[in-house]
């Protein structure tokens, strides 16, 4: 069975504090899928992320864009949001694959498009919306990324329940 990591969060600014600390963890060539429903709170955790990998402008979602890129001095962000795209063929029409690079942390709203797209190392983090302003978060993934975001969590005493 995958491993995953669980985090109650019990507010909006409680979500975006466990998205900077993510994004202290991770490294070039992170793949985040973000999954949730409408609202459940996938934007604001990618600005957590953002921030915490070091950007410190405004993080704005991608919806309409579909991608954003942000560039922190030493870290190159690409935000997207797949959930206004169709088909595999408006993701390569979008250069989708180039943004994969390995200097790059990407961050994907909506990936379920992708998935035949994606390389197999990736870290899925899952919002449930539990009350309006409650979300289970959950991590798990595949690959090394997986096992060095797992092992960052579960070393850090600052983001336990």
């Amino acid at each position: 069975m995958t491993e995953k990591y669980r985090k109650i969060s019990n507010s909006p600014e409680e979500t975006f504090n466990f998205g900077v600390l993510l994004g202290r963890f991770i490294e070039k060539g992170f793949l985040l899928l973000l999954l949730g429903d409408l609202g459940s709170g996938k934007t604001l955790l990618a600005k957590g992320i953002a921030e915490g990998a070091g950007y410190k402008n405004e993080v704005t979602s991608p919806t309409f864009s579909i991608i954003q890129e942000y560039n922190s001095g030493s870290k190159n962000i690409i935000h997207m949001d797949l959930y206004r795209l169709n088909t595999e063929e408006e993701l390569i029409e979008i250069g989708f694959e180039e943004y994969l690079d390995k200097d790059n942390i990407v961050i994907i709203e909506w990936p379920e498009l992708a998935f035949s797209l994606l390389p197999a190392d990736f870290v899925f983090i899952e919002i449930k919306k539990l009350t309006d302003n409650k979300r289970e978060i959950i991590i798990f993934g595949e690959g090394k990324q997986k096992e060095i975001i797992m092992e960052r969590l579960n070393n850090n005493a600052d983001i336990r329940n």
